[in-house]
This record gives structure tokens, sequence and C-alpha cells, in this order.
């Protein structure tokens, strides 16, 4: 903020609402070895309806945030390129939470 502390911050992923990285985070951006990206909750949670209906895999809402950049670059890629995303966890854990903000009845 403008006193140059934290801002609280939100996820529907509980492992993402942390608002800090590592210096790890911080040298690999640097080097251009890593590169981050926003995703809104409602993205992450249309990427995890997408995988799960088009692929049967149930992702864990935090990955579901690497499926949504993961599908964004994939549309700026030529068709022999491939795009490799790491789905780790559980997406069945997540699913009271994904129907109560899908609002699915």
């Amino acid at each position: 903020d403008v006193n140059g502390m934290i801002r609280e911050t939100h996820s529907v992923a509980a492992g993402l609402d942390y608002p800090g990285v590592g210096p790890e985070h911080s040298l690999l951006k640097d080097i251009g070895r890593a590169e981050y990206v926003g995703v809104t909750d409602q993205e992450a949670l249309n990427a995890f309806r997408t995988l799960s209906e088009v692929e049967g895999i149930i992702p864990a809402l935090e990955s579901s945030h690497a499926v949504h950049a993961g599908m964004q670059r994939a549309k700026k890629m030529d068709k022999d390129q491939v795009v490799v995303i790491t789905v780790s966890g559980r997406g069945d854990k997540d699913l009271d939470t994904v129907i109560g903000l899908m609002g699915v009845q």
C-alpha cells in the first residue's frame, strides 16, 4: 500500500492467499527463468471446469490457475508447439467450494 505495508490478499485457492515470495522466485524472475502472471478467481474456476469437462481431470484450485495461464499461452503458440502444465493436488477436495462459487444446484 502507500505506506509500504503488504495488503491483504484473497484467492479461492487456500494455498495462494499468501502475499509474499522467497528470494529464489525474485532471482528466477530477474534472470528470465520464471514468469509470473495474475489469474482471477473466475478465470481459475473456468479453467477448473474446462479441464474437468474436456480431459476428465479434476485439478486442485491452485493448479487451475496454472491451467488458465497455460491455455492462454497456448492460444499464441503454433500448432506444433507444446505446453506442459504441472497439475498437483486433488480437485475433489475443492468441489464444495467450486460448486458454491459457480452457483451449481
